[in-house]
């Protein structure tokens, strides 16, 4: 009776460990959406009234040193009105390879503003850009250089536009 009773709890294991790692292969990130619409979701969010403004892949190829042209999508938007730094962008890549990719060019772009502030510019925004984030989901990476407030608020405005 004993081996009948750990037999079943194996069994019950082996079924429960199953059932997770083919939950593990399944996704809720919308691999659909195209980059314009949540760029649309999270000026929405962020009550966007002009302020940022995108930029073309001229402006990403040199400030950012990222080429875009065989990206499956990208938006980037800055502040083009004010004194402030505000600023993100949404990218998706083609595949997963391109994703990590392009996740690893926003780290070395957001490191590179790092790396060249000027501690006498504007140093009441500099906090913002020490704080800057980028995340990934699906095939989708987004950066944001936002107070904090507003930066939960765009990446939450990300995941809601991806989610299934």
């Amino acid at each position: 009776m004993r081996s009948t009773a750990r037999y079943a709890a194996l069994l019950i294991i082996f079924v429960l460990v199953l059932s997770l790692l083919s939950a593990c292969g399944k996704s809720d990130v919308a691999d659909d959406v195209p980059v314009e619409d949540i760029v649309q979701k999270v000026d929405e969010a962020l009550g966007n009234d002009g302020t940022l403004v995108a930029v073309d892949a001229d402006y990403i190829r040199g400030s950012m040193r990222m080429d875009v042209s065989d990206y499956a999508g990208y938006v980037v938007k800055i502040n083009a009105f004010g004194a402030n730094i505000d600023e993100y962008g949404i990218f998706k890549g083609a595949d997963e390879n391109q994703t990590r990719e392009i996740a690893k060019a926003v780290e070395d772009y957001l490191q590179m503003r790092e790396d060249t502030w000027m501690v006498e510019y504007m140093p009441e925004e500099h906090p913002k850009l020490l704080a800057a984030e980028h995340k990934t989901l699906g095939n989708y990476v987004m950066y944001a250089i936002l107070w904090e407030e507003e930066k939960a608020t765009a990446f939450d405005a990300f995941t809601a536009a991806l989610s299934k």
